[in-house]
This record gives C-alpha cells, sequence and structure tokens, in this order.
C-alpha cells in the first residue's frame, strides 16, 4: 500500500538574528559579514505513515514536532527533503487558527470549510453536525472573540474532524476542554480511524498518545531519535524530561529503615529466580537494574494471581557510580497498552539510600491487584536524581489475573472501584 503521507529526508533551517537591524543590515548588504546563524529546527527526518494508521508525535519543547507539522500540511517549505501526501488533509494546529474573531461562529465554520474546498451545499449540509458536536448552543450565532478556549477548540476540532479529511493533523489541541468533550473527541478519532483516515497527533499527554497511536515518533532536537511501538516510545521520551518525577520536594521524602536481609530475597536469591529478560531496555545505566523477581504472598514465585490477590516485585538495583536521591517504579499496562497503575519509591514519598559505586540496594513493592481479570505487562526502571531514567525493562510478563476470588462482586472495566449500594423505599405521602 503507497504511504498516505511520506516525509523524506526532510530538513528546516531558520535564520536567527540578535537584533531586528541586523537583519535590515543583511538583507541590504548580502556581501558583508553574516550577522545570523543558523538555527536548525528538524535535520533529515524520513518517516511513512500509511492509510488508516494513526502516527503521534514526542518531544520535548523545541525538539521540532510543530515545524513537521506545519511542513506536512504545506505551510512551511522544508529547506531540504521532500513531502508527499495523498488526499484532503484536515489540520488543527493552532488554537483558533484560520479563524476571524469578529466573525460568528458559523460564519467561521462557512469560511474554514469553503477554504478547505467544500461547496456552500456541501456546508450546510455538514453544518448541523458540526454544530451538535460543538455543542457550544446560542455562541454559534455569536462573534468568536468572546469565546472561551474550549469553545475556540470545540468548534475547531468540530470543523476538522467532522468533514471526514483523508489525513487528519491534530496539533496540542485535545489539551483544552472538559474531560467529556476529550473523550468525544477520541471517539471521534477511533472512528476516523476506522474509516481508513490517517491520524496524525502531537501531544504532551502520553496517556492519550498511546491509547490512540499504533506508532509513536520521538524528536530530540529536530532529528528523529525512535519511531516503535507507544509503550517503548512513551519510555524513552519521558526517559529525556529530566525533571523530578510527580514534582515532590525531596525534603518532603522519609528515609525508610535499613530492614535485614534475609534469604527469601537476598540479591543471590532474586538473581536465581530473576525475570527479567534483557530484551526491551533502555538507559544510560550508571544505576542499573540488575535483577528482578516476583512471588505471591504466600512465598511461590509466579507471575498468576486472582483477583485482589498481592505480588510482590523484588528489584536489584546496582549503582556504576555514585548515586543520591534515586527512585524505582513499575508500570502496569492492560492488553490495549492502557497504563493501569504507576508507582513507585518517589510517588509514595520514600527516599532510597545514597549508593556508593558497586553498591546494591533491594526494594520491595507489593501490588494489590484489584483489577478486571486478564493480562497485563509490566515495566520496572529506576531513574536518577533529576527524574531522567537511568534503567529500564519494558514488556515483562504477562500478569495473568484470574477471577478466582468469589468474594469479589463482579464488574466491568480495568479496575475495580470500592462500592457500596443502599436501597430504600421512599417516605409514603401525608395525608
Amino acid at each position: 500500500m503507497d504511504p498516505s503521507v511520506s516525509v523524506t529526508g526532510v530538513s528546516k533551517k531558520y535564520l536567527l538574528y540578535d537584533s531586528p537591524r541586523h537583519r535590515l543590515t543583511e538583507s541590504l548588504f548580502p556581501f558583508i559579514r553574516k550577522k545570523h546563524r543558523a538555527f536548525w529546527a528538524l535535520k533529515n527526518v524520513s518517516f511513512d505513515v500509511r492509510k488508516g494508521q494513526a502516527l503521534g508525535i514526542l518531544g520535548r519543547n523545541g525538539s521540532g514536532k510543530s515545524t513537521l507539522l506545519q511542513v506536512i500540511c504545506g505551510i512551511l517549505r522544508p529547506t531540504a527533503g521532500e513531502v508527499r501526501t495523498a488526499g484532503r488533509i484536515s489540520a488543527l494546529l493552532e488554537l483558533g487558527a484560520g479563524f476571524n474573531p469578529e466573525y460568528s461562529g458559523r460564519a467561521n465554520v462557512y469560511m474554514n470549510l469553503a477554504l478547505m474546498g467544500f461547496s456552500k451545499q456541501e456546508i450546510a449540509d455538514r453544518f448541523e453536525d458540526i454544530a451538535r458536536f460543538a455543542d457550544i448552543g446560542q455562541f454559534m450565532e455569536q462573534p468568536v472573540k468572546i469565546y472561551s478556549s474550549g469553545m475556540f477548540v470545540r468548534l475547531a476540532f468540530a470543523c476538522a474532524a467532522i468533514v471526514e479529511p483523508d489525513i487528519l493533523v491534530v496539533d496540542e489541541a485535545l489539551a483544552v476542554g472538559d474531560v467529556f468533550f476529550q473523550q468525544k473527541c477520541f471517539d471521534r478519532l477511533r472512528e476516523a480511524n476506522r474509516r481508513g483516515t490517517t491520524c496524525i497527533f502531537v501531544s504532551h499527554d502520553t496517556g492519550a498518545m498511546a491509547n490512540l497511536c499504533d506508532d509513536i515518533l520521538v524528536l530530540a532536537e529536530g532529528e528523529l531519535a525512535f519511531r516503535g511501538n507507544p509503550q517503548e516510545a512513551v519510555s524513552r521520551y519521558c526517559s529525556t524530561l529530566g525533571s523530578p518525577v510527580a514534582g515532590i520536594p525531596q525534603h518532603e521524602m522519609s528515609r525508610p529503615p535499613v530492614e535485614t536481609t534475609h534469604a527469601a530475597d537476598s540479591a543471590a536469591e532474586i538473581l536465581a529466580h530473576n525475570i527479567l529478560t534483557g530484551g526491551n531496555r533502555h538507559g544510560p545505566r550508571d544505576l542499573e537494574v540488575v535483577a528482578a523477581r516476583v512471588m505471591d504472598t504466600a512465598g511461590n514465585d509466579t507471575l498468576t494471581i486472582g483477583t485482589m490477590d498481592r505480588l510482590i516485585f523484588h528489584v536489584l538495583t546496582r549503582a556504576k557510580k555514585a548515586i543520591t536521591n534515586s527512585s524505582v517504579g513499575i508500570h502496569i499496562y492492560d492488553r490495549m497498552s492502557n497504563l493501569v497503575f504507576a508507582s513507585g519509591t518517589i510517588a509514595n514519598r520514600i527516599g532510597l539510600p545514597d549508593l556508593a559505586a558497586g553498591e546494591e540496594l533491594i526494594v520491595r513493592m507489593m501490588v494489590t491487584f484489584n483489577v478486571q481479570a486478564g493480562e497485563y505487562i509490566f515495566n520496572l526502571g529506576c531513574s536518577a536524581p533529576t527524574g531522567t531514567v537511568q534503567d529500564r525493562h519494558e514488556m515483562l510478563g504477562p500478569i495473568t489475573v484470574l477471577p478466582e476470588n468469589l468474594e469479589v462482586p463482579h464488574f466491568w472495566g480495568i479496575a475495580r472501584l470500592p462500592m457500596q449500594i443502599e436501597i430504600s423505599r421512599p417516605a409514603a405521602k401525608k395525608p
């Protein structure tokens, strides 16, 4: 199948000047010493997106994500390379982009879709669907300059998605709006995918990206650093953030008492029952996860338990150099790659002891699987003081949760939430 979007060797260079005077001087006297410096927003980026695929793009601010989307949409011309697209593109690149603030919502819908090549009758046929999806009521007839940011994105997304484009490009727009509208957007995007629309997303919402996308690109300083399955891509992206995990100040941490090592989970025992495969692994490993052992509360090595039962994850870490304020954590995903649970020492405000080069530490995490029966995969990892991932083992498991606990009421969904049911008859009306 020919790709719906093909990006080949795309680079984009900007000329940066220290002042407008330098820009003017250089334009008037092109043969004098250059007063600009080159900034490459994109550097030799290549990838294809097939029809009906959902592709995500992750990266830190300034990594080139928005520039890449603008090049794909034809808003910017690349300095080098080529972009080929097949079909109509509908883009939501900036909140309210293309809207005239003096026009009403209705007038902006007509203008927006006319610019996309729709006739007046085609727009009229679609208008009720757009108005119903945007759900802004009487404000559809008001100037958009009085709209809130949430109303802006409702109308903009409705225009972009309802027209059933061949290629839909969305840049951070889903970050605005309440949870009900976001859920409606996700349903619409999944429906578009099923119809064969190619979707390209940029967002910092890693949970949404992992849920919506088939593949994710990770950009770093304008270069394509990784392309692969959503779980590994999100993990690699998070490892570049370099900000404290969960934002918890170090002074709020508590130091756990040093426990006496016992035979059941000594370093030798963990190594002897190690479940790490070493296949899907990344990180610089100044602090590394050497081995991990998983047991139930009866002391059996197992990855199969019943609903509401507990597993104990014994994680053996080793420092290659002196490490302070490190952390250990776990991520658990269901079979649809939805993040079910993620936590660790920092999230629980537990500070780990400082380690000298060559020292080892065992961290035991006890997790109650208060989840639906099924199969789950998990990641184990450790981080440095800045929150940067030092070593992460991906795609471990599967953990099989069986519906064996007959005392647990049946439920649907991912997790079992505490629930009480009360019944009463209404009080009789007084005569």
